[in-house]
């Protein structure tokens, strides 16, 4: 009985050590790490831009998305959809931003 119990205690072992948990939580490790640089870029556009609250969730998201589609258009090597992803980006965050925030946003982030 004692070595069953060892026994399945080393296979236990081994197999957790053979399988690492994902680091995030959707188990994406792509997609934590575009969620991740959408969290820098709009930490750059808050103080740049001196976004409201407001302005700041509604870009945060408007930033995942985008960089995680980026992201999977750039993989999946597909550049001609990649002009057309970058200005409907444009346009949303020309809802989201004022005359000045927007002007500012173009220049300093319009290559995005």
């Amino acid at each position: 009985m004692k070595n069953i119990f060892w026994g399945l205690l080393i296979i236990i072992t081994v197999a957790s050590c053979l399988a690492p948990p994902s680091n995030s939580p959707s188990g994406n490790p792509s997609a934590s790490s575009a969620e991740m640089e959408a969290r820098r870029l709009t930490t750059k556009m808050k103080t740049a831009l001196m976004l409201n609250s407001s302005q700041e969730e509604k870009v945060m998201v408007i930033n995942v998305v985008n960089l995680s589609l980026l992201k999977k258009l750039r993989e999946g090597n597909q550049i001609e959809q990649i002009s057309k992803t970058q200005e409907k980006y444009k346009s949303e965050m020309r809802e989201v931003l004022n005359t000045d925030q927007y002007s500012k946003f173009l220049t300093e982030f319009g290559n995005i």
